[in-house]
């Protein structure tokens, strides 16, 4: 009787930690796609080279390998926090986790090294 009610308990917090763990998971998740499709794009362009707009403002091209590597992601959460040259600021609009979120967004456009 004691090994059922031990087994029992076990499996009851097992479930109760995986259930956590999910929710968690999901209910954390930013919709990064989203977020660049609304805030970004328009100046950014979806593939991230910079829309006629965008160039003349000077955006920076996201899948130029070289700017990829000369940009640290903390300048570019300070920029998209605090806005640079003629880009607004996002701080007051997107969370903290959003901003980082974008970021790894933005790094998804780096091309390949090349040989």
């Amino acid at each position: 009787m004691k090994n059922r009610v031990l087994y029992g308990l076990v499996v009851l917090l097992f479930f109760s930690v995986v259930q956590f763990n999910i929710s968690d998971t999901y209910a954390g998740k930013i919709d990064y796609k989203k977020i660049y499709e609304n805030q970004c794009r328009k100046c950014h362009e979806k593939d991230g080279k910079g829309t006629k707009r965008g160039k003349k403002l000077e955006v920076p091209n996201f899948t130029d390998f070289e700017w990829q590597d000369s940009v640290t992601d903390e300048q570019l959460i300070t920029s998209i926090t605090d806005g640079k040259k003629k880009m607004p600021k996002q701080g007051h609009k997107l969370s903290p986790e959003e901003i980082k979120a974008m970021v790894k967004y933005i790094r998804f456009f780096k091309p390949k090294k090349r040989r």
